[in-house]
């Protein structure tokens, strides 16, 4: 947040305190942050951490520092650590190798020995830098108490054999010997862990049932565990594989789902996919991923998509509800053959089976998560469900639909009447919900003019969303895409005219202005039509500015 022209004064000085010069900065921050600090506090993450970016022991002591910060603000974390750059480094110190068949290691004796030792160095190295504790000259100033300060390790780090697997076998004529398939994680004992504020630590390393020790692949184990837990979100830490694809800011499911569809299929034209393997793993990933329950529950910090019940998915206790053949989905190797860099297909599947947002950071941006988590636009990739899905302009064939939703709120008076000429010539001017062909929710986005104040002013009205869809976040998905529309059609200004309260618009940052009849915030035009009689109240939101970033056509970005 420094400015970065003036060297002698960042925020945080050499000795820790804060710049006066960014006071403000600071204060802003933390006021822009806080819906996001407290809509993810209980939250449960799975953060996946590469090996590659393990073994940079400055990066990954930055990245640990900004995970125990995530832990100080109530999220429950579960860390899972790789291995493979440091298990090749310890085979070659003995002067030997192991290859690779799709996304799993050949893991013989020596292999085995060697993916044990890396993740044992892993898992001390982050519980060597999560056990730093806090500065006592800057603890004290806002501590009680005039005795000596003693601080154990700053948090408790757990790990153990929370990861059930069973050996790969021999597939294809390769032996793949120690190297395991994960078959679940043991779901109560990590949530009891994570009651008792622990940081869970996963490693590649899984348990079979026979006390074998296997080496597992670290995306397999943070998919499970993802999925399992029905954690919040997947967060999978990159480098510049990942980067280098230019991801969008939001990548709708959908579009992901094609996306990895159109490589799959092209790799079946050359042979290195099966056709029936890849026409298995289409069907499952259009199965997968149903559209959320009409009458389902929703926040503001989480989609209301439902979780798929997973054919591998634990029944808590340590055994597998497995029904028996392995989830196609789950299988990295059919993965892997397409080319596509792992952290985005798991990415993917994890969303397809009702992981609500997974995240793509880049392990190198410097606070990647705390930006991407706590700030507007973020920094990454975050996958969801389609926010936008079944939103369109209106068309002729919606007036009857239309009149139909709006019909029962001019009854009552909570909204003016139109004449079915008047609503014919606005059509144009409504965006809707569609699902399944019905029309359930609509809007109006009227452009007003320039306001004595010289702000291009739209303003909403006929804002409608069916009882069926109420508490799913389709209003707020609406809301938000017409503010898009707006945004693009060059408007500065939303304004909305109500008897009614408004709380709904006010939490979503439209402010009361008085009287909208006698309001100078409304063009001269739209004042003179105003019935003072009705005290019509006028809200007011203020759109961001245009830039190249959010210049985008509406549905393709969340919010601005």
């Amino acid at each position: 947040m420094g400015s970065g022209e003036n060297l002698s004064c960042s925020i945080l000085n050499n000795a820790g305190a804060l710049c006066e010069d960014d006071f403000g900065k600071f204060v802003q921050f933390f006021r822009q942050a806080s819906p996001y600090i407290a809509g993810h506090r209980a939250r449960t993450f799975v953060v996946v951490i590469p090996g590659d970016v393990v073994m940079q022991q400055e990066l990954l002591q930055t990245l640990v520092s900004d995970i125990a910060l995530l832990h100080g603000l109530g999220i429950r974390l579960v860390v899972v650590l790789g291995a493979a750059p440091q298990i090749d480094a310890a085979l070659e110190e003995l002067g030997s190798s192991s290859m690779f068949v799709g996304g799993y290691r050949v893991t013989d004796a020596a292999a085995l020995e060697a993916a044990v030792q890396a993740a044992g160095r892993s898992r001390t190295a982050v519980e060597q830098f999560l056990s730093r504790g806090p500065s006592v000259p800057v603890f004290r100033r806002h501590a009680k108490g005039e005795t000596e300060m003693h601080f154990g390790p700053a948090l408790n780090v757990v790990s153990g054999n929370y990861v059930a697997a069973k050996r790969r076998g021999i597939i294809n004529g390769v032996d793949f010997g120690y190297s395991g398939e994960v078959r679940f994680v043991a779901v109560d004992a990590i949530r009891r862990q994570l009651d008792n504020e622990n940081i869970v630590l996963l490693s590649n390393l899984g348990f079979t049932a026979g006390g074998e020790v296997l080496n597992c692949n670290t995306y397999d184990v943070g998919l499970h565990a993802s999925i399992e837990l029905n954690a919040d979100k997947l967060i999978c830490l990159h480098l510049s594989d990942v980067t280098e694809m230019r991801l969008p800011a939001w990548l709708p499911l959908s579009r992901a789902r094609d996306m990895l569809l159109q490589r799959l299929m092209g790799h079946v034209s050359t042979a290195s996919i099966d056709v029936d393997e890849a026409d298995k793993l289409r069907r499952q990933l259009l199965q997968d991923a149903q559209p959320p329950p009409a009458n389902g529950n929703s926040n503001n910090n989480s989609s209301s998509s439902s979780s798929s019940s997973s054919s591998t998915s634990s029944s808590g206790n340590g055994s597998s509800s497995s029904s028996g053949s392995r989830d196609c989905l789950l299988n990295l190797d059919l993965w892997t053959d397409t080319g596509f860099p792992t952290a985005v297909a798991v990415a993917v599947v994890a969303c397809t089976k009702g992981v609500k947002r997974a995240h793509l950071i880049d392990a190198r941006m410097d606070g990647g998560m705390l930006l991407e988590l706590y700030s507007r636009d973020g920094v990454g990739t975050m996958i969801s469900t389609d926010f936008y899905e079944g939103i369109r302009k209106a068309r002729t064939t919606d007036m009857e639909a239309i009149q139909a939703l709006l019909d029962p709120l001019e009854r009552t008076g909570v909204l003016v009447k139109r004449s079915t000429e008047e609503l014919r010539l606005q059509l144009p001017n409504f965006t809707v919900i569609e699902r399944e062909t019905k029309v359930m929710g609509c809007a109006l986005l009227l452009p007003l003019g320039v306001s004595p104040d010289g702000q291009r002013v739209a303003e909403i009205g006929a804002f409608c969303v069916d009882v069926v869809f109420r508490g799913t976040g389709r209003g707020d998905s609406l809301l938000d895409y017409v503010e898009q529309d707006a945004r693009l059609k060059g408007m500065d200004r939303l304004v909305l005219l109500t008897t009614r309260t408004a709380d709904w618009f006010m939490q979503r940052d439209f402010r009361l202005a008085g009287p909208a009849w006698c309001s100078e915030l409304l063009p001269a035009a739209r004042r003179e039509r105003i019935n003072p009689a009705r005290n019509s109240q006028l809200y007011v939101k203020e759109l961001a500015p245009l830039n190249d970033k959010n210049r985008q056509k509406p549905g393709t970005r969340i919010g601005f």
